[in-house]
This record gives structure tokens, C-alpha cells and sequence, in this order.
């Protein structure tokens, strides 16, 4: 169970590191979502240029603060496994969080990046709920 909640810390800390980059940068917004929609530069006026741009700016924050929230998942995660057994609370609330933010960011994101933290929270709360169990 140790090892496998630094995995996920290692994980969450990557999502903080990504999110918490310029998200500005359209390869960025690609990457992060398939919703987004295809604007050709070359044919917005200024006016949609202006939206566009503060568009930008508001996901880019918004994207911040998911990239503090996954460090925040992170350090309870590192936190759990060198505690050990007297943390695994610490542990279950941490992954119930990724659980619940990783299907949430897969239904409205449609990012297999949310998938895969939905699934590293799920595989996470059994192996903590069984060596809850075992003790």
C-alpha cells in the first residue's frame, strides 16, 4: 500500500506541475480537453479575438487552482504512506477526493487525464480499505 500511494502522489504532483503551467498556449487547451472548439485565428475579428483571449485567461486560472488542489492531494498522499496505519484516514479522504474530482473532470473535460485519476483513487481506496481490514 506504501508504494503504491507515493505512485499517486508522484502522479498528483505531475498533474500540479502541468496545471500549474501557462495554459494560454493552445497545444496546452488541446491536451486538456476534447471540447474545445476549433477557432481559426485568421478569420475572428478583434471583437472575438478579445473574447477569446480572456476565455483563455479565465481557464488558465481555473486550471491553476485544480494544479493546487492536486499538490494539496499529493502531500496528503506522501503524508499517508510514511505515517503508515494511524494515517490511513488521511489517506481515504485523499482518495475519495481524487475519486469524485477525477470521474467529475472525465464527464465534463471528456480527458482520459481524469480518467486515469479516477482510477489510480479507486484502485487507491481498496488497497487502503484492505490493509485497513488486515490490521
Amino acid at each position: 500500500m506504501k508504494w503504491f500511494l507515493i505512485v499517486a502522489a508522484l502522479l498528483h504532483l505531475g498533474f500540479m506541475i502541468c496545471e500549474l503551467y501557462p495554459w494560454q498556449v493552445p497545444v496546452s487547451l488541446e491536451l486538456a480537453s476534447k471540447c474545445r472548439p476549433e477557432l481559426p485565428p485568421d478569420k475572428l475579428t478583434d471583437a472575438q479575438k478579445e473574447w477569446f483571449h480572456a476565455q483563455q485567461e479565465l481557464t488558465a486560472t481555473v486550471v491553476h487552482n485544480a494544479g493546487i488542489y492536486n499538490g494539496i492531494v499529493a502531500g496528503g498522499l506522501f503524508w499517508a504512506a510514511y505515517a503508515g496505519l494511524a494515517a490511513t484516514d488521511v489517506a481515504l479522504v485523499m482518495l475519495m477526493g481524487a475519486v469524485v474530482a477525477g470521474i467529475f473532470g472525465t464527464v465534463t473535460l471528456k480527458s482520459p487525464v481524469t480518467a486515469m485519476q479516477a482510477a489510480v483513487g479507486i484502485i487507491g481506496l481498496i488497497l487502503v480499505l484492505k490493509s485497513r481490514h488486515k490490521s
